[in-house]
Order: C-alpha cells, then structure tokens, then sequence
C-alpha cells in the first residue's frame, strides 16, 4: 500500500511539472489541489500539511483560493485532531477574509471558527459563533445542517440567558423547522426553560447518547454532562431561600442520597452557592451579594500590598 501511494505521489508531482511547463497558473493549482487532496485522504498528517503549504505558496494564487486551501488545511488538522494547528490555520484564512474575502467565505470562516472553539472548550464563544451562524451554514463538508443545530442548542444552554434562549433557539425558526430530527435536545432546553426538571435529567440521559456519538462532542461529554447538571441545580436553587432535600429531590425525580452526594460535591467545587443542613434535611441558598464580595477582594488585595511594601522597605533599610 506504501507504495502505491508513492506511485500515485510521482504521478501527481508529473502533472504538476508538466502543467507549469505546458499550461497556466490555473492548472498548476488544480494539480497541486489533487495532490494535496489524495495526501489528506491517504498519507500521513505531516504529508497533507506540507502539500498544502505548496499550494499556498504557489505565485499569482489569490485571496479567495488562498482562504479556500487554508481551510482544507484546517480540515485536515482537525481530523488528526491537532487542535494547535488548526487554531492556527483558521486565523490565518480569517485574517485573510478580513482584508478581501467575500461573504460566503466570511461565513465559512465563522463555522471553522466556532467548531474550533467546540474542539479547544471553549464553549462560549463557540456558542456566539454558532448562534451566528444558523442562519447562513453552508459548511457540509465539516458537518451536517442537523448536527450544526444539535452543538448549537448544547452550547446556547450552558451560556445564553433565558430570554435569548427563547427567542434565538426554542423559537427560532431554523430550529423548529428540524426539532423532529433532533428530539433528545429539544426536550432537554424545553424542559430547562419550563422548569420541569424532573424531564430535565430525563432529557440529559438520552442527551448523552448524542454527545458520546459524535467527534465534536464525544471529548467533552463529561464536562457537558457536568455543567447541565450544574445548571438544573443552580435554576432551581435560585427560586428559593431554603428548600428541603427531599422536596428538591421529588423535583428532580432521585433518591435524597443521590441528590446530597451531587450537591455536596458542586457546593464544595465552588459551583453552587449553598449550603446543607444535613441535620434539618434542608439546602439554604447564599445568594453573592457583589459589592460585599468587591470589599472583601479590595481588603485582600490591600493587605498583599502592604505586605509586599514592608517587605521592601525592610530591603531598602539593610
């Protein structure tokens, strides 16, 4: 098989000497192209990179074809699952975009953008890109329409307000037009928004099975899983002062244990301002009082100083 793909390497690189010494720059390109496609689909990650960086350094190549190879490029980084060169490689074609590309490329760029974002965790610009970009997909060769939608709601749960979570995901009519296809997100962001949490952890089960499918999702499955839980917690927390466990745990359709031991853990991480009464089988919510917390951190930070000024001032004195 290796040297097939030599053979068929020698072949390409012929079509490419010939088009520069009987054709134009446009040939050249298409050669070039091939080559650096069979790379991406056959040989090994640092072949495809290296082929491609021959196209773009092709003379006379322009901003357009530039952006277009610079984006094949990400793609092939992204299968290989090199989250540093295809970071790289995205900035590059935006910066390109910004100085001369066109709309459908801008557009495209945003896509890249966003699903890099998803793949490096960063779940809230990804999450503003892909809000962005429903209404003008038209990457199909990274992903699916359907499967677009399906990372966009995921993302838009963890970080967007209510209000806009309405307007731009429960009721945008992109997303209604395939809530049949995508069943399992839609039950888990409507029985978020209507505080049927009982439906909530049912709808995260089935959510699961999405996120550990597909390539996009699947490495951060344990984080998603976490942060909806912490979410469902911190929604209905918020409605009230204090709220018996087993009350709470009635909501949510668990055991009191389960319940306690899911609590107790995001309490102790920071996650969740509360507290348990275990004794009185009640959870008291701490709800942060902002200036409070600015006059504790200024106090903090003063006392640092004047620890660091006594310091120096012992220096200079010897």
């Amino acid at each position: 098989m290796e040297n097939k793909h030599k053979e068929a390497m020698k072949v390409f690189e012929e079509k490419v000497k010939e088009a520069k010494e009987n054709a134009g720059d446009m040939e050249v390109l298409d050669a070039r192209l091939e080559a650096a496609r069979f790379a991406a689909k056959s040989l090994s990650k640092e072949v495809a990179l290296d082929m491609y960086e021959k196209v773009l350094d092709l003379p006379k190549l322009s901003t357009g074809k530039k952006i277009d190879a610079l984006m094949e490029c990400a793609r092939v980084a992204s299968f290989h699952n090199d989250l540093k060169k295809n970071t790289e490689l995205i900035e590059r074609a935006s910066k390109l975009a910004q100085d001369g590309g066109d709309w459908d490329r801008r557009n495209r760029i945003k896509v890249y953008s966003a699903l890099s974002k998803l793949l490096s965790r960063d779940i809230k610009e990804a999450s503003s890109l892909l809000v962005d970009g429903i209404a003008t997909f038209s990457c199909n060769e990274l992903c699916s329409y359907t499967d677009f939608l399906v990372y966009t709601v995921i993302s838009s749960i963890l970080h967007l307000p209510r209000p806009e979570l309405k307007t731009k995901i429960i009721d945008g009519p992109e997303i209604l037009s395939v809530n049949k296809e995508i069943p399992q997100v839609i039950s888990l962001v409507n029985a978020l928004h209507n505080c049927d949490y009982e439906a909530y952890l049912h709808a995260m089960v089935e959510v699961h099975d999405v996120l550990i499918a597909d390539r996009f999702l699947e490495p951060h499955s344990g984080y998603f899983m976490r942060e909806l839980h912490v979410l469902g917690y911190k929604q209905f927390l918020d409605s009230y002062k204090s709220v018996t466990l087993d009350s709470m745990a009635s909501s949510f359709g668990v055991s009191i244990s389960f319940l306690d031991n899911q609590l107790s853990r995001f309490i102790a991480a920071g996650r969740l301002t509360a507290k348990i009464d275990k004794y009185g089988g009640v959870v008291e919510t701490n709800r942060p009082d902002l200036k409070n917390a600015q006059y504790r951190d200024m106090i903090q930070k003063g006392d640092l100083l004047l620890n660091r000024i006594q310091k120096l001032a012992r220096v200079v004195d010897i």
